[in-house]
């Protein structure tokens, strides 16, 4: 029964992340941990294997999109490539964190948290304003963070991604999901080869290919319904997820904590 409860919250969670740019780890990361079947480790590989075939298949799927984003190419290929150093880097932050399984859980929903409240804040400010860089360094920067912080908290990084390209670059919530969906795929993609270097055996879990492939439907299903939205529609979605997010966040937090003591 769980296992089920896990491919539809997957399919549900890579739906609205090829939709919104969410990356669906934020949503497939909380749900697993509310189990407890897995430990970090396995969600980690669970939730970036999910994460990285949504966004694979869905950049395929927006090639026609990226094609007509050339004046902003130069924003999104040092973004992307920063996320692969980030991936690299937020894995072994993730990696060296030698606390106990609970308190690591604690502090990934702890820090999950507290960005997903910045960002809902943020994405119903209807006057927010935004920095308007087109550096390429300054998106190489940011690449980097955003690649390190979704790699360590195992989650896509999506909601933060997309709040924060908007923020920084001043793009439109379409643009910034495509923004959002590379630079996931560059982390996770990362961060995934990492782990297998270091310990292929972590990927021994029964339940991967059905991931893999129930992200791969959710990125077709979610690209599908991004084309007809719009963009109103889309940010809506956005805002209602992070809801979701934040409670499950707290749940989780307030069940480890009692775990512990």
């Amino acid at each position: 029964m769980s296992n089920f409860i896990y491919i539809i919250a997957i399919l549900f969670a890579t739906t609205l992340g090829a939709l919104a740019g969410i990356g669906g780890g934020v949503i497939v990361k909380p749900v697993f941990d509310a189990f407890g079947e897995y430990t970090a480790a396995q969600i980690s590989v669970i939730s970036s294997s999910a994460v990285f075939a949504m966004s694979l298949v869905s950049t395929l799927i927006s090639s026609k999109q990226l094609k007509e984003q050339k004046q902003n190419l130069k924003i999104l290929i040092p973004l992307a490539l920063g996320a692969v150093v980030g991936g690299y880097a937020g894995e072994y932050a993730f990696s060296a964190f030698t606390a106990s399984d609970a308190v690591i859980r604690i502090v990934q929903n702890s820090i999950l948290l507290v960005l997903i409240v910045f960002v809902v804040i943020y994405m119903k400010n209807d006057s927010k304003k935004s920095l308007e860089r087109t550096e390429w360094y300054f998106a190489a920067v940011t690449g980097l963070l955003l690649g390190c912080v979704s790699a360590f908290l195992g989650i896509g990084g999506g909601p933060i991604n997309v709040a924060v390209i908007t923020l920084v670059f001043g793009l439109g919530i379409k643009t910034a999901v495509i923004g959002s969906l590379i630079t996931i795929l560059f982390a996770q993609g990362t961060k995934l080869i990492s782990i297998a270097v270091k310990d292929a055996s972590v990927f021994n879990i029964k339940l991967l290919p059905f991931v893999i492939i129930t992200g791969i439907c959710g990125a077709v299903l979610g690209r599908t319904l991004n084309k007809k939205a719009s963009d109103k529609t889309v940010n809506r979605c956005f805002i209602a997820v992070q809801i979701v997010i934040i409670l499950l966040c707290i749940f989780n937090i307030v069940k480890y904590v009692i775990s512990i003591y």
